[in-house]
């Protein structure tokens, strides 16, 4: 009877205890956050994803079917995923680069002020 628990801390820095339920003869899941059930799902006997929010943050609690009776559970924060949270850390993402650019750039010019200063 898989029982499993994850500690997830949230974007804002909130700690949340997300937990698995896959039952072994009746294969039903429950998936539960802070005490709170957020899924339930019944004879589930292939790989499936359930996802939650926490935070603004995407969860996925993943089942892997292995083959035969075995599974593997895993529980991962997806920041691939267009969500809102994401995007701005894409678009901050973005922003830092091109202002790394201008930085090199503004370096590059003083040195070739200071070459030109310099032969001169």
């Amino acid at each position: 009877m898989p029982q499993l628990s994850w500690s997830i801390t949230g974007n804002r820095g909130n700690v949340y205890r997300l937990g698995l339920f896959h039952g072994d003869d009746t294969r039903h899941v429950v998936v539960h956050c802070n005490e709170q059930v957020v899924a339930i799902d019944f004879d589930v006997q292939e790989s499936k994803t359930y996802t939650v929010f926490l935070d603004q943050e995407l969860c996925e609690v993943s089942i892997n079917h292995t083959g035969g009776e075995a599974f593997d559970y895993d529980c991962q924060i997806n920041r691939e995923a267009e969500t809102p949270l994401n995007l701005k850390r894409q678009l901050a993402k973005a922003e830092e680069e091109r202002l790394d650019r201008l930085r090199v750039y503004g370096l590059l010019g003083f040195a070739l002020v200071v070459l030109l200063v310099w032969l001169f």
